[in-house]
């Protein structure tokens, strides 16, 4: 079982080790969202989510007779953060992965360690606290990252983190332990952050009161899970150095393999540890599905097969909901632009799903800049593979091979880790056996050279804007 806990929803899904989707959940948390008129803020209340959270699991467990359920693993957003206390109790709002109040604390951590953080990194806005609300800080018994409090809903034990949701709390993926200046220099007690393990270890089994109410053994392992862009990623077939995947969830999310760690000197993209050793260097832009859908709300499924087939638009679209920007350029006061007259409500969507195309562009480019070998291939993940339209814009564009995985959502990404931990003996192992690709789009050459032309205009509205 996976666990996928998103920005407007939970998302479970069960599957067999041959990697055959059995049955899912679904339930929304927007009760949890808290409205606040500080565009730099956002927040949830983790307290709102744990009837959804049994909602969805009930949906999916009700053919539990029809199978054991061996392990489970959860995934969300990463950089986002909750306080509680002893027993787990939240004690404030989840601050999220996309909140970029802690811009004062980040350059402070920069400055003064070896830590290259940004505002939206977790250890930025446990410093915020720490500095803003003080008695909170005290009360705080642990920090926990989202997958982690959800984790604990249905597990007795809570204070247990994964190496991927820690890389933005300053973890360190060589040494394998929380470095000491966070505590020396920040005055942030390590006592006050989860024990981390790797990804796909076991961590507990369910609490013995999730196991009456959800008709589950006791036997059943809880793995060590991720972010949901690393678990998107191992969901997308990318398995070998070189291989490289985009997610389009609430942001926009590029993830890769690397025998190496090459350092980048802006901070840019920040690097997670594949349980085998290898690197997975990756960064995600504030564009994507959130912008998408507070401009064409529920009518996507209609503009998709609208703009089947239709030629590029020649619009440039930065597709920003909110100020900031931090891949493939850092700019906290970054806002997105339109710059077309198109009127079409079709065409002008088909102009944004290429303005996330040029943004994944120039998120690859900058990649390549740093040093990291990008195949010829990108698979994906993520709401937006569901559409046939932008994954073929997004073939034209790249001048690349753009593969779908049959499974295209994070939370089956957890299945595989959940996998991982009991069945197979490595990840790598549990992807080649359980994804399957479903659709390869190739590059139109007609399109390809349009949108060349396209993406340099793009580039000089975006530096004649000052986004970079």
């Amino acid at each position: 079982m996976g666990i996928d806990l998103g920005t407007t929803g939970i998302r479970v899904i069960v599957s067999d080790d041959r990697g055959q989707v059995f049955s899912t959940g679904t339930a929304g948390i927007e009760k949890s969202v808290v409205r606040l008129d500080d565009p730099m803020r956002s927040e949830q209340d983790p307290r709102f989510w744990k009837k959804p959270l049994f909602d969805a699991l009930k949906q999916a467990m009700r053919g539990g007779s029809d199978y054991e359920l061996r392990a489970v693993a959860v995934d969300s957003t990463s950089g986002t953060i909750i306080p509680v206390d002893r027993k787990c109790s939240p004690l404030g709002n989840a601050i999220l992965h996309n909140d970029v109040r802690a811009g004062e604390e980040s350059s402070f951590i920069c400055e003064h360690t070896d830590l290259s953080v940004k505002p939206s990194f977790a250890i930025s806005k446990i410093l915020w606290i720490k500095n803003n609300d003080p008695g909170l800080f005290e009360r705080t018994y642990k920090f926990l990252h989202a997958a982690d409090y959800v984790k604990s809903l249905i597990c007795d034990d809570f204070d247990i983190t994964d190496f991927s949701n820690a890389v933005k709390t300053g973890y360190d993926l060589n040494s394998y332990k929380w470095p000491e200046s966070i505590e020396s220099v920040l005055g942030v007690p390590l006592d006050k952050l989860p024990r981390v393990v790797k990804t796909g270890e076991k961590v507990g089994r369910p609490g013995k009161k999730v196991c009456i109410e959800l008709n589950l053994f006791r036997d059943t392992h809880i793995i060590a899970g991720a972010t949901d862009s690393t678990t998107g990623f191992y969901s997308s077939g990318a398995r070998k150095p070189g291989d490289w995947n985009t997610t389009l969830g609430t942001v926009l999310a590029v993830r890769g393999i690397s025998r190496e760690f090459l350092r980048d000197s802006m901070g840019l993209l920040y690097t997670h540890r594949h349980p085998e050793g290898y690197w997975l260097p990756g960064a995600a832009s504030n564009t994507g599905g959130e912008a998408i859908r507070l401009f064409f709300g529920d009518r996507l499924e209609d503009y998709n097969r609208e703009i089947e087939n239709t030629p590029p638009t020649g619009a440039l679209v930065y597709p920003l909901s909110r100020k900031s920007e931090k891949f493939p350029f850092f700019n906290i006061d970054a806002a997105g632009f339109i710059d077309c007259a198109l009127t079409s409500p079709p065409a002008l969507y088909k102009a944004f799903l290429e303005g996330e195309a040029f943004v994944e562009r120039m998120m690859y480019e900058k990649v390549g800049e740093i040093g990291y070998d990008v195949g010829d291939r990108i698979f994906s993940m993520g709401g937006g593979a569901y559409s046939l339209s932008w994954m073929q814009i997004r073939a034209d564009v790249l001048g690349k091979s753009v593969c779908r995985a049959t499974e295209v959502e994070t939370g089956f990404g957890a299945a595989i880790i959940a996998a991982s931990g009991i069945l197979y003996k490595n990840m790598t192992e549990a992807i080649s056996n359980m994804v399957s690709i479903d659709r390869i789009f190739e590059p139109d050459i007609v399109n390809l050279n349009i949108y060349n032309e396209v993406y340099k205009k793009f580039l000089l509205a975006c530096r004649r804007r000052g986004l970079f």
